[in-house]
């Protein structure tokens, strides 16, 4: 006996067949887009940790250190052919110095720019090796007690600019150009330069 087909069944067609993929297709670009984004956002808020972190260290040299506070500003102009990571850590050993507290009324102490100078010098090594092609910009803040005022110490500040090479992330969120907006006017950075800055401001 012959099996009967009703005139409503048919298959799919070719162009039925071809629409569904192309839709599939445009559907597993999109997820692929979102999944790039996420990526590459979880790395550019990693580099905002790293700096972070960096910055708390420096800081933490320079509370140290107040009798060299000043010595604590790194102002060299941007330069990118210079920075690059370093195998072993090229910091010089710490200058002689002399600490005199023999007349009370008027010490000596001249080891706060020797110890500055061995801090920022390792402080950097350890930036351009966390922070890809990474410098910084710094400029100290001293502020005397007001007049009058007895037992308040001064206010110490330290403006700190984190500065590494750009990476693509930052143009995927509309961060580049806001980024490079925080850079100090100070280093000279030109403005085709593809770099990304971080600003912090440290009372110590």
């Amino acid at each position: 006996m012959k099996s009967r087909t009703h005139g409503t069944q048919r298959g799919a067609t070719l162009i039925e067949v071809l629409v569904a993929i192309v839709i599939l297709a445009i559907a597993l670009f999109g997820m692929a887009g979102l999944t790039s984004a996420a990526l590459k956002y979880n790395q550019f808020t990693r580099l905002r940790a790293t700096g972070l972190s960096l910055v708390t260290d420096y800081a933490e040299r320079a509370r140290a250190n107040l009798v060299g506070f000043a010595d604590y500003a790194y102002t060299k102009a941007y330069n990118p052919s210079t920075r690059a990571a370093a195998s072993e850590d090229p910091t010089s050993p710490r200058g002689a110095c002399l600490v005199d507290t023999s007349d009370p009324t008027s010490p000596v102490n001249t080891c706060g720019a020797a110890i500055a100078a061995y801090d920022q010098s390792q402080w950097l090594t350890n930036l351009a090796n966390r922070l890809p092609g990474g410098t910084a910009y710094i400029t100290p803040e001293l502020t005397a007690a007001p007049s009058g005022v007895s037992g308040l110490p001064a206010t110490r500040v330290l403006n700190i600019w984190l500065i590494w090479s750009a990476i693509e992330e930052g143009s995927g969120f509309g961060r580049q150009e806001q980024l490079q907006q925080l850079c100090p006017a100070g280093a000279n950075i030109a403005d085709e330069a593809s770099v990304n800055c971080m600003y912090f401001r440290i009372t110590l």
